[in-house]
């Protein structure tokens, strides 16, 4: 009896300690889990590239070449992933062409460091009628960190059989000028560092930057300055507990509608804010007017974007604004298209909104639909294809999408006598915005 009892206590005190070790183990892994997470360096990423862009003093070329092949670099990174975009071809008459462009972001962070790499590769360049060539021109922003110190450098940035005013430009030493005669003058890989080594670090890499001094055969106006391969990483230290993010334009179209129509719309009026949010101000773009023929013509467009603290909460808001529309050979006309994307961030809740979206005196095959258009509204356009008004997507509690808007979304369905391609799509007037927990 004794014996018995003595062999079941041995059993409870063995079950008893296995169960104290795997609780305690158990605790164990989930404190190093915990432990590993919270050791990483802290703070957070910044940058963008892409291949094109032009000023609004460029005129109808800024439209055409917007922020070609544009990605922004996430705050929180990429996981050791690299992201890209590109554009298969680009042409801007005789100011700008190009074959492939290529952009991406690429972070990787450890618990003694961080690293950015951002890149922007144009082939085939051929810029201002020949006036400056090459085979191949990369921008890279490199950004790396540790405990005590944050570096950046140009490292990678390259030019293949690079030529300007007919000659061939070697070993080019960064921020190298060189005159255009009757135009202006061009600054060769132009690299601006930024903050001071220790708390932020930045590098902006532009690798062609042509600026217009004087009147010209291009009809290109004083002022106007158009880059080619732009790369910008950075670190900072502040690691944010609320992240904004954002983009607007007033036009574009897909790919698949040719290459002359998508380069004649671009990306219009575009405007984008990084995820540390735009210092308290709102950003603006501005269009004065766009052609691309009888499928769109606007007046004028107008985007904004604004990031940052607002009252008790973070802000994120788009709006892309486009006047005098004539859509499809008129078959869409408007006076006005206004799309809103809105994201507050407060008190642990993400809230978003599309209130503000409307449309002033827009008629859809000659039917008038009023100023506040039901979400997602769907109508078939005859010969063509459809139209969705006031397009809306907004990303449930919780998640960390974004919200976006665009006033007007076309497909084509149909072979049509515009001649656009089945599967064309063109969208007038994009909002988008999020918010996130870091």
């Amino acid at each position: 009896m004794g014996g018995h009892a003595s062999g079941r206590l041995k059993r409870l005190l063995t079950l008893w300690f296995g169960l104290l070790f795997g609780v305690a183990l158990v605790t164990l892994v989930a404190g190093a889990g915990r432990g590993e997470a919270a050791s990483q360096l802290k703070g957070s990423f910044r940058g963008n590239a892409y291949g094109t862009y032009a000023n609004a003093q460029a005129g109808p070329v800024a439209a055409t070449l917007g922020r070609s092949a544009f990605i922004p670099c996430p705050c929180n990174g990429t996981g050791g992933k690299t992201r890209s975009n590109s554009v298969d071809s680009l042409d801007a008459g005789r100011v700008l062409k190009a074959g492939v462009l290529r952009s991406t972001v690429f972070t990787r962070k450890t618990s003694t460091s961080a690293r950015v790499r951002n890149t922007s590769t144009v082939s085939g360049l051929n810029l201002l009628d020949g006036l400056i060539t090459a085979d191949a021109v990369r921008a890279v922003a490199n950004t790396n960190a540790d405990a005590r110190r944050i570096r950046a450098s140009a490292t990678g940035s390259s030019f293949v059989d690079l030529r300007v005013n007919g000659k061939r430009v070697a070993d080019v030493s960064p921020n190298t000028r060189i005159n255009l005669p009757g135009l202006g003058y061009v600054v060769l890989k132009s690299v601006k560092p930024g903050g001071n080594g220790k708390s932020l670090r930045t590098v902006r890499v532009e690798m062609i930057t042509v600026v217009v001094t004087r009147e010209n055969d291009f009809g290109l106006p004083v002022g106007a300055r158009i880059v080619v391969a732009h790369a910008y990483s950075g670190f900072s230290r502040n690691q944010p507990k609320v992240i904004v993010g954002g983009q607007a334009y007033a036009a574009t179209a897909n790919a698949k509608i040719g290459d002359t129509l998508q380069n004649n719309i671009g990306k219009a009026a575009f405007v984008v804010m990084g995820c540390e949010g735009t210092g308290g101000k709102v950003r603006t773009n501005n269009i004065a007017a766009l052609s691309a023929g009888n499928v769109l013509s606007i007046g004028s467009g107008r985007t904004t974007a604004f990031g940052g603290r607002r009252g008790s909460g973070t802000v994120a808001r788009t709006t892309a604004t486009v006047q005098d529309l004539s859509l499809l050979g008129g078959l869409i006309t408007a006076d006005a298209v206004k799309a809103v994307a809105r994201d507050t961030f407060r008190n642990g809740r993400r809230i978003s909104s599309t209130q503000g979206t409307e449309f002033a005196r827009l008629r859809v095959a000659g039917i008038p639909l009023p100023i506040n258009v039901r979400p997602n509204t769907r109508l078939d356009l005859p010969g063509l294809g459809y139209v969705v008004v006031n397009e809306q997507k907004v990303p449930p509690r919780g998640s960390g999408g974004r919200t976006q808007v665009n006033g007007l979304r076309v497909v084509v369905t149909r072979n049509n006598l515009l001649g656009l391609p089945v599967g064309a799509q063109i969208t007038v007037a994009h909002a988008s915005s999020r918010v996130a927990r870091f």
